[in-house]
């Protein structure tokens, strides 16, 4: 078993980040978290892209939804389109995965962030755009794919590699968690959503649309974004000639949170035996990672 760093923030989070969260729905955490984590999940990660049924080829997809970006530019410079490659649930096969996940400092930091006395783990995944990948990450809501509801729920994402809008930083439309509103959840790589989900469909929004107010970071390892499950955001496309852009995901919920059947939206194998309403608790699908009255 390898040995693990700290399950402690390098430093505190500050007032001025949770107040970030707490009204633009996002918040970027510079400087977060050691580095040894990112090695680590770099490590699991390069052995895990030798068995390539552990992931799906979102690019595959686009192209059989005949909604992939044109490759023009990318190919003048030389390079071969890439691939958009995404897995879920890694935690539940692979150890790394599963200490990042459950004793990494994620835990206490979305703690602070939602001012929750319990963090439940939800699932992880990762996503990987390489060098040329056109596809971009369509406008989406998280809360739509989860088969949970309530006002304690988020998504941290930690990037592996340096990330800019030219390598397919994540854009956020500020404050849109404050609507209230869940829509129906798409394909991820074209806007058009999955059949038999219910609610409204997500209007097209663009990444490059002014009258909107969009924001995005740059990151590097060590970073963490978090944003509520509500924030609606997107991607754009991998434009680098040499710069992979990989992060692990991990979604997390909290107090008040309970469960919520979405017609549409894939099931977990333990959403099978529970009900809309029953209370989210400790479940070895959906393991308590962080308890206050534990830490105190």
């Amino acid at each position: 078993m390898p040995s693990f760093p700290s399950s402690e923030p390098l430093r505190p989070i500050t007032h001025a980040e949770i107040s970030s969260f707490v009204s633009d729905g996002v918040v970027h955490l510079p400087g977060i978290v050691n580095k040894d984590w990112v090695d680590l999940l770099d490590s699991a990660l390069r052995l895990m892209l030798d068995e390539p049924q552990m992931f799906a080829d979102l690019t595959a997809l686009g192209s059989d939804l005949n909604e992939t970006q044109d490759l023009t530019v990318l190919t003048e410079e030389g390079v071969k389109g890439g691939r958009f490659l995404s897995g879920v649930d890694h935690w539940k096969d692979n150890e790394i995965f599963a200490a990042f996940a459950k004793i990494s400092p994620l835990p206490s930091i979305v703690a602070e962030l939602m001012n929750s006395k319990k963090i439940y783990l939800y699932e992880d995944s990762v996503l990987i755009k390489e060098p040329g990948t056109a596809e971009r990450t369509a406008f989406h809501q998280d809360l739509g794919y989860f088969h949970i509801e309530g006002e304690n729920i988020c998504t941290v994402w930690a990037p592996l590699d340096g990330v800019n809008a030219e390598t397919g930083g994540v854009v956020y439309l500020r404050s849109s968690h404050k609507s209230n509103r869940v829509f129906k959840p798409n394909w991820f790589v074209v806007n058009e959503s999955l059949p038999g989900t219910e609610g409204k469909d997500l209007p097209d929004i663009e990444m490059g649309d002014e009258k909107l107010d969009l924001i995005h970071f740059d990151t590097k390892p060590g970073d963490l974004v978090v944003h509520h499950a509500l924030t609606l955001h997107g991607a754009g496309a991998n434009r680098s000639t040499s710069r992979q852009r990989r992060a692990v995901s991990v979604r997390y919920c909290g107090d008040g949170s309970t469960y919520k059947i979405r017609p549409g939206s894939p099931k977990k194998p333990h959403h099978e035996s529970i009900r809309t309403g029953d209370p989210v608790i400790d479940h070895p699908d959906c393991p308590l990672v962080w308890d206050q009255a534990k830490e105190s």
